[in-house]
Formats: C-alpha cells, sequence, structure tokens
C-alpha cells in the first residue's frame, strides 16, 4: 500500500470514527484531516509533475495546472461509493450536474460510477437521486441543528432499514428487606417497544436558470442553507410534536412521535404541569419536581423566544430578583435553577419543555441526505429538492415535563 492509499484509508478510518458514538477530540481531528488533505495534494502535484518529464531529455515541457474536479488520481476508481464523496473530484462534478454544467468524459464516468454503486447498494433502479458529496451533507445536517435547539439535543443513530428498541413504560419498585423465611415479591418490568421505521423527510426549492449562473462553492453553500433549514425546522417540530405513524383512519403523512404527543397520549398522571394566567415560582418547581432524577442532571429548558423573553425572563422572587440568569457559555441565553434556557421556534407560545433529550429520546437517520432535480424549460427554472428518510420517538416519557396552560391537545 503506498502512501497515497493510505492517506485515503485514513479518511475513511476517521468518517467511521464520527460517525460512532465514540467521544473525539474534534479540533484534533480537524488539524489530522487539514494535514492529510494537504499532503494528498502533495502527492498528487508530484506524480503529475513526473508525468511530464520527457524521458531521455534535458528540458521539460511545461504543466498545466489540474482541471477543477478531474480525477488526476488513478486510485479514485478502485474507491467505493462511501469513501468517493468525501473527495474533492465527487464534490465538483456533482456541483457541476447540479447546475447543469457539461461534465467532461472522465468526470462523468466517476460520477456515474459513485452514483450507480450507492442505488446497487440501495437495491433501487431510480435514476434520478443523486448522492451529495459527504462535506455538503455534513453542512446541511449541521445548518438543521442550528435551525433547532430540539434536533441538536437529541440521540441520533445511523442505521440503515429499520430499527427497535425497548421503550420504558414504568418503574419498578426499590428493593426492600426481608425477613429469612420470607418470600420475596417480584415485579414484572414494563418495557414497550419504539420501531423507528423511517418517514419520509424532503424540501424543494426553486432556482432561477439566471441565479444558476452563480460561482460552484456560491452553490453549494446555498444549497446547504436553504435545504439545511427548512430540514431543521421540520424536524424540530417533529421533536416536540410529531404525530407518529397514522392508524387506517388518519389522514396525515408518517411522522417521528413527538414529546409532547407521547406525554399527551400517557395514562394516569402525564408528565404535565398546568398553570392559570402566567407560571409562578411554584409551577416552576413543580414541574422541576416531576423530571425524574436519573435525567435531572442533563435536563435543559426549553420555550420559544416570546415565552422566554416575555415570561421567564421575568419571574422574580419575593425580593424582585430575577430567577433568570442571562447566560451565553452553556450554548443558551440563560440559565434558571442552574438549567440552561434554550429557544426552540417549534414549542408554541406559553408552553416550556423541561427535559434531557439525548437521554429521553433517539432519532434515527434510516438513509442520509440525496438531491434531485428537475428541469422547467419554458419558465427557465429548475427544482432542487433534498430528501432523507429520518425517524425518532421519546425512549422514556419520565425524561420529559411540559409546562403549559392547559392540558397538551391535539
Amino acid at each position: 500500500m503506498n502512501r497515497l492509499q493510505e492517506i485515503l484509508k485514513r479518511k475513511q478510518e476517521i468518517r467511521s470514527l464520527l460517525e460512532s458514538d465514540q467521544e473525539v477530540d474534534v479540533k484534533a481531528i480537524e488539524e489530522e484531516l487539514r494535514q492529510l488533505q494537504q499532503e494528498e495534494e502533495k502527492i498528487i502535484e508530484k506524480r503529475k509533475l513526473a508525468e511530464g518529464i520527457q524521458l531521455g531529455q534535458v528540458e521539460t515541457r511545461t504543466i498545466e495546472k489540474p482541471v477543477e474536479g478531474r480525477s488526476q488520481n488513478p486510485e479514485l476508481r478502485d474507491l467505493k461509493w462511501d469513501a468517493a464523496i468525501e473527495t474533492q473530484e465527487y464534490r465538483s462534478a456533482w456541483a457541476k450536474d447540479m447546475m447543469g454544467m457539461k461534465l467532461d468524459d472522465e468526470e462523468r464516468e466517476f460520477f456515474d460510477k459513485v452514483n450507480n454503486e450507492y442505488r446497487d447498494f440501495l437495491h433501487t433502479t431510480e435514476n434520478t437521486q443523486v448522492l451529495i458529496p459527504k462535506t455538503v451533507a455534513d453542512g446541511i445536517w449541521k445548518r438543521a441543528e442550528e435551525e433547532s435547539s430540539l434536533w441538536t439535543a437529541v440521540r441520533k443513530l445511523r442505521v440503515k432499514g429499520e430499527l427497535s428498541m425497548k421503550r420504558s413504560e414504568g418503574n419498578s419498585a426499590n428493593g426492600r428487606w426481608y425477613d429469612e423465611d420470607e418470600v420475596v415479591v417480584t415485579d414484572q418490568l414494563a418495557f414497550g417497544e419504539l420501531n423507528l421505521t423511517g418517514c419520509e423527510l424532503a424540501k424543494a426549492i426553486e432556482v432561477t436558470w439566471k441565479l444558476r449562473k452563480m460561482s460552484v462553492s456560491d452553490f453549494e453553500a446555498y444549497i446547504q442553507e436553504e435545504i439545511g433549514l427548512r430540514m431543521g425546522a421540520a424536524l424540530g417540530n417533529a421533536v416536540y410534536d410529531g404525530r407518529g405513524k397514522p392508524s387506517a383512519s388518519d389522514t396525515f403523512k408518517p411522522e417521528p412521535l413527538g414529546i409532547r404527543r407521547a406525554i399527551m397520549a400517557e395514562t394516569g398522571t402525564p408528565q404535565f404541569i398546568g398553570y392559570t394566567d402566567a407560571p409562578v415560582y411554584e409551577n416552576l418547581t413543580a414541574a422541576m419536581g416531576k423530571l425524574h432524577s436519573s435525567y435531572a442532571n442533563g435536563a435543559t429548558i426549553y420555550a420559544n423566544s416570546t415565552t422566554i423573553w416575555s415570561t421567564l425572563a421575568n419571574l422574580k422572587d419575593g425580593q424582585g430578583r430575577p430567577y433568570f440568569i442571562p447566560d451565553v457559555t452553556a450554548g443558551g441565553v440563560g440559565r434558571i435553577f442552574g438549567r440552561p434556557v434554550q429557544p426552540d421556534a417549534a414549542i408554541p407560545d406559553g408552553e416550556i419543555l423541561i427535559g434531557n433529550l439525548s437521554a429521553g429520546y433517539v432519532a434515527n437517520i434510516n438513509e442520509d441526505i440525496t438531491m434531485y432535480r428537475e428541469e422547467h424549460v419554458r419558465a427557465r427554472k429548475t427544482d432542487y429538492m433534498g430528501y432523507a428518510i429520518v425517524d425518532g420517538g421519546p425512549r422514556d416519557n419520565k425524561a420529559f415535563v411540559i409546562l403549559g396552560p392547559s392540558a397538551p391537545t391535539v
């Protein structure tokens, strides 16, 4: 194995590491990737220079600058689709194809090979879906997280196809002391099943042909911003108030199950604290007390900006001192009872969510983002649609409490 193959292999290892649940030093990984990229570029340049030397002559011919996106690396042809989408060559070819630009023969061969392998991997004959470069897909997911603090906080898996896991439906009683001849009482642990079968998430944007004449880098940034922004809003809404899977009589489309809907469907005493007019100190303490102690350390307070600044920020004790302390060091806008306060537009006015999303809610990205393009010649416009399959749901309702003016309803 030569050094260039070692670099490509190491980049693939880093990708697998980042997609796992293992803790990593992000800054160190970024620095290593930067050094690997620089070394790869130098090796390619040296090879190109060596190819340009005329053997048996003193002079060397002038080496043209490599064409952007053209495969200067023979090893690219041997890369599998999941490694190929990390290369600059694929990224450039993808952007050109999306923008309606002509690809040269080598670019087209490489681009089609990667996407055909991906379709074979999914066992689909669909010929319009196009796999997004890893860096662009990551940019879309990052922009989605910037749009929704709820989606940012949930635990996200990347398991292909359907995923099933246990879901808590109650807590067993604690152990107790017994006499020597006394029979020990047993509890039957109550567990349900959380089935993440996948829900189709799509966002289409329309671009005029005049606007499409932007540069390749501007086009990538535009796609990441527009698709990521709208997908992030949809994912945040699903985490809080997603309707789940429809029954035979329902007319809505499948969605991840939201925290609010799960609490609403509870029998007995739901994880909800109601208030009249406006929440007071006693409402907040009651809500904190209803949160199961095993989830308290990682709990965050979520509300939309209107509720935070018109309600939570104005709560005061008997001495006129506010309970809300402005603080951006934890990524939110302040703290109450030592818990970070995070804004999220998915939560309705007047409702406040207190919860540990990383422990109590799980999402699965069943299928990563692909892109579709549809041309409208007469209108001189192009539709770009981002598409992914995502699902999610609460693992334990006791990781959450909702404080609101009335019991949550559909």
